[in-house]
C-alpha cells in the first residue's frame, strides 16, 4: 500500500510539474520578457494622490490590478473619473436611459472594490466625445486636477485609446494636452502621465480573441499602441480585479470580450498567466 501511495504521488508530482513548466511557457510567450517590471507608478518625494481618467465606466479594468495596488497596498489616494456615464453600449439587453441610469453605480462600485477615495461620472455623450467642444471637456477635467492635485495620472493613449475605441483616443488627447499645457505652470502637481498599452505579443494574440481588437484596432505600421516602457505586477490584486469586473453588471458580454476566459478560471489563476499590466510614459518630470 505504502508503495503504491508513493507511485500515486509522484506521478501527481510529476503530472503538477509538468503543468506548472506548461504554465510559466505560457506566461512567456504571452507577456513581453523585455519590458522592465516597475514596483511603483508613484514619484518619490511626491504626494501620493493618483488620478485615473476614463471615457466610460468599465475602462478602469485595463488598469484596475495597478490602480488597486496604488491604493491597497501603497496607500495613495486615488479618484476615479469618467467622461460618460456609458449609455451608448449596444447589444446588451438595456436601453441607453437603463445604462445611463445603472452605469455610474456600477462605476461607484468598481471605485470601492478598487480602494478609490473619490469617483466622478461626468455627462458627456457616450460615442460622441469626438464632437464634444474640448476646451469644456478640458476644463471639466482640469478642475478635478486642480481640486485634488494628483502627482500621477493614468489614462488612455491619445492615438488608440487601447484598442480603437474613438472615444478613448479622445480621452487620452484631452489629458495629454492637458498635461502638456499644465508643465508651462510653475504650480502645476502632475509629475508623471502614464497611459495603458499592450505589448505586441499581447496585441497579437487579443487580435485573435477579442472582436474589439479585430474590428477597431489599427492594422497600419505605426499606427498602433505606443510601446511600453514599464509593466506593473498585479497578482496580489487578483481579487480586486475580478472584483472590478464583476461589478459592471450590465458589461458581462463586453467584459467577457476583452478578458477571455475571465469568467470560467479562478481569479488567482487568471492573474497569474495574465500577471502584469502595461504603460508608457507619456510624461516625466
Amino acid at each position: 500500500m505504502k508503495r503504491v501511495w508513493n507511485v500515486l504521488m509522484g506521478t501527481l508530482l510529476a503530472l503538477a510539474t509538468v503543468a506548472s513548466l506548461g504554465f510559466l511557457a505560457l506566461n512567456h510567450t504571452v507577456n513581453d520578457q523585455d519590458v522592465p517590471i516597475e514596483k511603483t507608478l508613484l514619484v518619490a518625494g511626491a504626494p501620493k494622490t493618483v488620478l485615473a481618467v476614463w471615457a466610460h465606466p468599465d475602462d478602469e479594468i485595463t488598469s484596475a490590478g495597478t490602480l488597486a495596488r496604488l491604493a491597497k497596498e501603497e496607500g495613495a489616494r486615488l479618484i476615479l473619473v469618467y467622461m460618460s456615464r456609458g449609455e451608448a453600449a449596444k447589444g446588451l439587453g438595456y436601453t441607453a436611459d437603463q445604462l445611463a441610469t445603472l452605469r455610474p453605480p456600477e462605476a461607484q462600485a468598481a471605485g470601492k472594490a478598487l480602494g478609490a477615495a473619490r469617483v466622478v461620472v461626468l455627462d458627456y455623450p457616450d460615442g460622441g466625445l469626438t464632437g464634444v467642444d474640448s476646451a469644456l471637456a478640458q476644463t471639466s477635467i482640469r478642475r478635478i486636477i486642480d481640486a485634488e492635485r494628483p502627482s500621477v495620472i493614468v489614462s488612455f493613449d491619445e492615438r488608440v485609446g487601447f484598442y480603437g475605441h474613438p472615444d478613448h483616443a479622445q480621452v487620452g488627447r484631452w489629458v495629454r494636452e492637458i498635461v502638456d499645457k499644465g508643465l508651462t505652470e510653475q504650480d502645476f502637481p502632475v509629475r508623471r502621465l502614464y497611459q495603458a498599452t499592450l505589448p505586441s505579443s499581447m496585441v497579437e494574440i487579443a487580435l485573435k480573441l477579442v472582436d474589439a481588437f479585430r474590428t477597431r484596432y489599427p492594422r497600419e505600421p505605426g499606427k498602433g499602441l505606443p510601446a511600453p516602457d514599464l509593466a506593473i505586477d498585479i497578482p496580489s490584486q487578483a481579487a480586486s480585479k475580478r472584483a472590478v469586473l464583476d461589478a459592471h453588471t450590465t458589461q458581462v458580454k463586453i467584459i467577457a470580450d476583452v478578458q477571455p476566459g475571465y469568467d470560467k478560471i479562478p481569479g488567482w489563476l487568471y492573474y497569474r498567466l495574465f500577471d502584469r499590466e502595461y504603460y508608457a510614459v507619456a510624461v516625466s518630470r
